[in-house]
């Protein structure tokens, strides 16, 4: 065999190796897992009375509220640390949540529909007992009954979503 074909084949089995070696570490069982395996299915509805559960272990708890002022509905979603240690919301771009807004079952809004999000990666800590809040008022809005489902844009989070339904007429 020639020399050519020798280090051919060298770099083949070289390049095997590392590709190998390569699958095998991310296919490892050190992937981070989703953080609320015990979070029950979202909330519908109103939210509960504040001040009700205390901490609950292994969830970041979510709550979607909503305040009419004249012709406006100011809606705050927030999503509480209800764990006994410091858990990290992921946020993967300047997109923090996302919301659709259905009227009568039809959709009517979605927050990042025909948006473009800078990409900035961020860690957000939050302590035991902490929240995280956002706000968005919808103004104008035709009679009708309607639902507002809203989430955190972290998918290690996916149970991090509420829903609230409410009439204008």
């Amino acid at each position: 065999m020639g020399n050519g074909k020798t280090i051919g084949i060298i770099a083949a089995l070289v390049g095997a190796a590392a590709a190998s070696a390569l699958f095998m570490y991310t296919n490892s069982s050190d992937q981070p897992q989703a953080k609320d395996d015990l979070l029950g299915p979202a909330p519908a509805g109103k939210p509960a009375p504040a001040g009700g559960k205390g901490i609950i272990a292994g969830t970041l708890e979510p709550s979607l509220t909503y305040e009419k002022q004249h012709d406006a509905y100011v809606f705050t979603f927030t999503v509480k640390n209800q764990t006994e240690r410091v858990q990290t919301v992921t946020f993967t771009s300047s997109k923090k949540y996302d919301y659709v807004l259905y009227r009568d079952g039809q959709k009517v809004k979605q927050f990042s529909e025909g948006k473009m999000f800078a990409q900035i990666y961020e860690e957000r800590p939050l302590k035991q007992g902490e929240e995280l809040s956002f706000q968005e008022t919808f103004r104008d809005l035709e009679p009708g009954t309607y639902t507002l489902e809203w989430w955190l844009a972290d998918p290690n989070w996916p149970n991090a979503r509420a829903k609230a339904t409410f009439t204008v007429e």
